[in-house]
């Protein structure tokens, strides 16, 4: 009873306790002017909403105390849609008012024109900036709004139709000379050499304009063939791929072959491409290099080797101890972003069926894998061996027969990172944090993985790291966070073999 009374008086007591306020302006980070009829949202012990008034200001009272946060949403400025992290506000108890003057940054934009060669506006090519695509119409023209201020590539991409239209024959020497797939501002062919468009907050810029070149092109033709017996293949796939980055032309894209195995691809540009073969039902290419001279190639005969199948096995390295739990292989080609994933039977064997001659990287990724007697001990993959190669975090390279077995040999011993996300403008959640080797090898990636809050990567090779934290994205801006240059909250770790680096990191804001 004593209980009861002296719970009913403490409410009694925080009832009565004097409201606070949340009050401030809104302002352009440039101009200074007041931002009018912004979406304001308060969010912690109460949670509020409105707009902001003519002169740019909000009141929200008869708040309790407690932790907020408070969220902006403007169109044509950087806010909390585009990225903006909350404003966070601790509100002390009494009657206390916070006062806050937030400066929203104005979003630019960039308009221009694509030219042909002979300066004339060219219709049915597209632009690409920040993800965003646009078509040009008869006037060439290109406009992109509302753009977050920083540096952006301006891409073009020109559609084969176009690029057939616009062919141009030297009567002297037969050679045809026409638009690559795609160049890039201020005309580049390779993105490599492409120059960014600075954008200032609340900047237009006009007139970026790109005029395209006309450049030799050739065609490769082929027809694939069996290496044992050299007939004709009827099921395959072909892609072209090319050495240079960018954009490639649609009629490059995986198709299938002719029925007597035959292949095209026209409108190339003289250079170095590799051809990606695909067996009927398989993912994973053989790929052939191919060097396009001035003439191009005719008639070009490719034997395909027969695809080995790949068995492996995983095991504890002592044979007494018992497993439980989950994993899958994957393989995974080096080029194009190709894979095959495998799970494992129940006596911790897989195999893969039909793999392409070439070079790989197997990964391995336990779902929750533990020792059967005691499972508070996680499992993860200390060796890989293939035959004489070690495979673990290094590439492999299966020939065309002869193919040892996959040994994937578990571990219990920790090593690699584990951490936890430390979050004080949160109460839990998910977030994305991403591993990044300070100097990328040779066959080594960024890892990412989505954890709530806690995070461990155990199959790190030995090095320095950076690690990084989000707080849990749509797919949407996935892209956005991955393109990030840096995070003050970067949190750099060495990893050593047989250790584990225990960490706490800080979202990026």
């Amino acid at each position: 009873m004593k209980l009861l009374k002296l719970a009913f008086f403490a409410a009694l007591l925080r009832a009565q306790e004097p409201a606070g306020v949340v009050e401030g302006s809104l302002r352009n980070a440039i101009s200074r002017a007041p931002v009018a009829s912004a979406r304001i949202s308060l969010r912690g012990a109460s949670t509020r909403s409105g707009a902001t008034a003519m002169d740019g200001g909000f009141h929200f009272d008869q708040l309790p105390a407690g932790d907020y946060t408070l969220a902006i949403e403007m169109s044509g400025y950087l806010d909390s849609t585009r990225g903006l992290a909350p404003k966070a506000i601790h509100l002390k108890a009494g009657a206390v008012t916070e006062s806050v003057i937030l400066d929203l940054t104005p979003l630019g934009g960039l308009e221009g024109v694509v030219f042909g060669e002979e300066s004339k506006p060219l219709a049915g090519v597209n632009v690409t900036v920040a993800g965003a695509t646009h078509t040009t119409g008869k006037d060439g023209l290109f406009a992109f709004e509302d753009l977050v201020p920083g540096s952006y590539q301006v891409a073009v991409g020109v559609p084969h139709a176009v690029r057939a239209a616009n062919l141009v024959r030297d009567s002297a020497t037969g050679e045809y000379y026409g638009y690559g797939a795609a160049q890039y501002y201020p005309g580049a062919d390779d993105v490599r050499l492409a120059i960014p468009v600075d954008i200032p907050p609340g900047a237009r810029l006009r007139n970026v304009d790109l005029r395209l070149r006309r450049t030799l092109l050739v065609e490769c033709k082929g027809a694939l063939v069996e290496m044992a017996g050299r007939e004709p293949m009827v099921d395959p796939d072909v892609q072209l791929l090319s050495a240079v980055p960018g954009t490639p032309d649609p009629l490059w894209r995986r198709h299938r072959v002719d029925s007597d195995g035959g292949f095209r691809f026209s409108l190339l540009q003289p250079g170095s491409y590799t051809l990606a073969i695909y067996r009927a039902g398989h993912q994973l290419p053989y790929l052939v290099p191919i060097e396009l001279g001035k003439a191009g190639l005719d008639e070009m005969m490719v034997p395909v080797p027969s695809f080995p199948r790949i068995q492996g096995t995983v095991s504890l390295r002592d044979p007494k101890l018992q497993w439980q739990g989950s994993a899958s292989v994957h393989l995974i080609h080096r080029s194009p972003a190709a894979s095959e994933v495998t799970g494992l039977k129940s006596d911790g064997t897989f195999e893969f069926e039909g793999v392409p001659p070439g070079e790989y990287t197997v990964g391995f990724q336990s779902r929750n894998l533990r020792l059967t007697s005691d499972r508070t001990r996680n499992l993860s993959a200390r060796e890989l061996r293939f035959g004489t190669q070690t495979g673990l975090r290094k590439p492999i390279t299966v020939a065309e027969a002869g193919n040892p077995g996959l040994e994937i040999e578990l571990s219990d011993e920790p090593a690699g990172i584990a951490g936890k996300v430390i979050d004080d403008g949160a109460r839990g959640g998910n977030y994305l944090v991403r591993v990044t080797p300070v100097v990328l090898r040779r066959g080594g990636f960024p890892a990412a993985t989505s954890a709530a809050p806690d995070f461990q990567f155990p199959e790190l090779a030995p090095g320095d790291y950076e690690v990084t934290a989000w707080r849990f994205a749509p797919r949407s801006e996935l892209a956005n966070i991955f393109a990030s240059k840096g995070c003050d909250e970067t949190v750099k770790v060495t990893v050593r073999e047989g250790a584990v680096s225990n960490i706490t990191v800080r979202p990026c804001q």
